[in-house]
């Protein structure tokens, strides 16, 4: 924080170039953000292990669309049950209400903090690459979490119901101890 954002000065022009950022729920948005550059090893395995187990249940539904052969893979990957995911929910809803540059810009943010050592990738460091691997599943969770986050005002509106809000933010809950 700088000097002049901790005397009241500045603090207005800072306020709206966070709510800018993040949209209206920026103070939610900035503490997952700032816990997701803290994490500790068993949190991070924690986020990775719940990554995990999304993707698991996402390849198992894919697989049940494949017992009803080429036709039911399809379906599956066309449309129905895909739709009414909660990050396809969020993502629309962030869309209709004019808040996807803020979902961009809070999970390239929260990527950024939970895998700083990415940023090496650019200066021919490799291992700014393997860390950034490790982090995958933990970079999925915590983005997930700031996208409720930015779209926490919005819940009950449309299809972003409380639910669709709880299932995006319950691995991150789940992960992070207090």
């Amino acid at each position: 924080m700088t000097h002049a954002m901790q005397d009241g000065v500045g603090t207005t022009e800072a306020t709206m170039h966070l709510e800018y950022l993040y949209g209206p729920q920026w103070r939610d948005v900035l503490a997952i953000i700032e816990r997701s550059g803290q994490l500790r090893p068993g949190e991070r395995e924690k986020l990775n292990a719940e990554a995990s187990k999304f993707l698991q249940q996402r390849y198992s539904g894919l697989q049940g669309g494949a017992e009803g052969g080429l036709a039911g893979l399809l379906a599956g990957l066309q449309g129905g049950a895909q739709q009414t995911e909660p990050l396809n929910i969020a993502t629309a809803t962030a869309k209709s209400f004019g808040r996807s540059r803020n979902v961009q810009v809070a999970g390239m943010i929260a990527g950024q903090a939970v895998s700083p050592g990415a940023s090496g990738l650019s200066n021919g460091d490799l291992s700014g690459l393997f860390e950034s691997l490790g982090s995958l599943g933990a970079v999925t969770v915590v983005g997930q979490a700031v996208t409720a986050a930015v779209l926490g005002d919005l819940v009950g509106r449309g299809d972003f119901t409380k639910a669709v809000y709880d299932e995006l933010m319950r691995p991150w809950l789940n992960s992070i101890e207090a």
